[in-house]
C-alpha cells in the first residue's frame, strides 16, 4: 500500500484531511466507554501489578 506524500496534496486538500482528523479523534474522544471494556482494563492493570509482583528480581 503507498503512501501518499504531503506534496501530492494542495494546501487545500491537506487543510481538509486535517480537519476531518481532528473531528474523528473529537467524536471518538466523547464516546462513552463501556463499564465492561473500563472493568477489563482494571483486572488487566491489576494482573499486571500482580506479576510484577512475583517476578524474581534480577
Amino acid at each position: 500500500m503507498c503512501r501518499p506524500s504531503q506534496r501530492d496534496f494542495d494546501p487545500q486538500e491537506n487543510l481538509s484531511v486535517d480537519q476531518e482528523i481532528a473531528s474523528l479523534l473529537t467524536a471518538i474522544e466523547q464516546e462513552k466507554i463501556p463499564d465492561r471494556l473500563t472493568k477489563l482494563a482494571i483486572q488487566l492493570q491489576n494482573a499486571l501489578i500482580q506479576k510484577r509482583r512475583c517476578k524474581p528480581e534480577t
